[in-house]
């Protein structure tokens, strides 16, 4: 099968492996004592090392797998890389949707998705590059009968010889490029240029143009203008941040659907979709579309903070259309409106006063109202916000038995050139 073979076996003995279930959880404080515990029993520094390094990406790795994550084997890279389990369980049931039954994971990593995939039922075909991490992989899709691990370069394969362990076809891809160097299981640096990922986008389309169903995963910064043509581009966010970009081609695009932003609960492992707007234009710029061009008007009653995957998919316009909004800057993606919109897409402020954004000035009113927690957000201006917030603090002291008093600050810029306007907002979230 395309010079694919199977996953070597992985080094851990059951020895090993019943101590690394056995100082899981990992925490830093008990890692000395943890190493020495192993070293009187006779394992060796590299052994000693081997478990203590999985006991620590195991107890990491539980917000992102639930207890699947206390018998998995994992890499450093590919934990980091690893797509969580409620956005993989998303990915399956895309495909269930569809009505597909089996799917090749090509380079895929530590195996997240393909579990994800088996659990919706779907047969799978694991392909990954590195022997080392695919025997990983291995392990971890161990006892799935419908799963099988497979080594080799997923830019050497023939899809009419991608079969399932019963012997059909298979009848979908998933991808997920590598986008960052890795050397010695660690990642180094992340990778821009999307001809530099494995495998590269031009092959992605190369493969799309066969027609076949396929789901590809790219980091949420993904250039719009370099997203291919006849696809579906989703963004996702997770527990308030945006996790990734997923390219749907062929069956697996919604028709109608160039852009979308879906927005997710935080709960780690079982997906619940909050809100999503979608639109069949590509975009011409951060804020504008060919279906809404944006409306922009004064400061009034509530700000809305659009969802990162809102902002990401180049959707600020269309939800300001949706919501009865105006942007307060045309390149800024804040929201204005006189009434609260109830929705996921976006955070809701309710403006209690307008500042000059001025240290002096801010410093005076975090005084005046006995401020001791700030929440600073920021869009257009060239401040960080935990410097801010530290300079604005400095010196303010929480009474003993008093209860904290909170504030938010959205800091922004108004117009360009000579007109522009910097300004500090104190808003309080609204809970619709």
């Amino acid at each position: 099968m395309t010079s694919f073979t199977p996953a070597p076996a992985h080094p851990f003995s059951e020895e090993l492996l019943a101590a690394v279930r056995e100082f899981t959880p990992y925490t830093a404080d008990t890692a000395l004592a943890a190493a020495s515990a192993l070293r009187s029993r006779g394992f060796t520094p590299e052994e000693t090392s081997a478990v203590l390094t999985q006991a620590k990406l195991r107890t990491q790795a539980a917000n992102k797998f639930g207890e699947h994550a206390a018998e998995m084997l994992l890499t450093e890279a590919g934990y980091e890389q690893a797509t969580r389990a409620a956005v993989g369980a998303r990915h399956a049931q895309r495909f269930v949707d569809a009505g597909i039954s089996s799917v090749a994971d090509l380079g895929c990593g530590i195996g997240a998705d393909s579990l994800a995939f088996v659990a919706a039922g779907l047969a799978v075909i694991a392909v990954e590059l590195d022997p080392a991490t695919a025997a990983f992989t291995a392990h971890n899709l161990q006892g799935i009968e419908t799963a099988q691990v497979l080594v080799g370069n997923v830019e050497e394969v023939q899809l009419e010889n991608l079969t399932t362990v019963s012997g059909q076809p298979v009848e979908a891809l998933w991808l997920d490029p590598a986008r960052r160097e890795v050397e010695g299981g660690a990642t180094t640096s992340r990778l821009f240029d999307p001809e530099a990922f494995s495998p590269p986008l031009s092959f992605v389309e190369k493969l799309a143009a066969t027609g076949i169903p396929m789901g590809v995963k790219m980091g949420p910064g993904l250039p719009h203008e370099h997203i291919p043509e006849g696809c579906e581009a989703e963004w996702v966010s997770h527990g308030g941040s945006v996790v990734e970009v997923v390219l749907w081609f062929n069956a697996l695009a919604r028709p109608g659907v160039r852009r979308a932003a879906s927005v997710l609960s935080s709960h780690p492992l079982e997906p619940e979709l909050l809100g999503e707007i979608t639109s069949s234009q590509d975009s011409p710029d951060l804020t504008g579309t060919h279906e809404h061009e944006p409306l922009v008007g004064e400061l009034s009653n509530y700000i809305a903070e659009p969802d990162g995957a809102v902002v990401r998919s180049h959707l600020v316009s269309d939800l300001a259309h949706q919501l009865g909004a105006q942007l307060m800057d045309e390149k800024i993606a804040y929201l204005t409106m006189e009434i609260p919109a109830e929705t996921a897409l976006a955070q809701i402020y309710t403006v209690q006063q307008v500042l000059s954004l001025q240290d002096k000035t801010l410093k005076r009113w975090v005084k005046e109202q006995g401020i001791t927690t700030l929440t600073v957000k920021k869009r257009g201006v060239d401040i960080v916000p935990e410097h801010l917030r530290a300079k604005l603090l400095a010196g303010v002291k929480k009474k003993k038995g008093a209860a904290a008093v909170p504030a938010t600050l959205i800091l922004t810029r108004l117009g360009s050139g000579a007109e522009s306007r910097r300004l500090a907002i104190h808003a309080n979230p609204v809970q619709l």
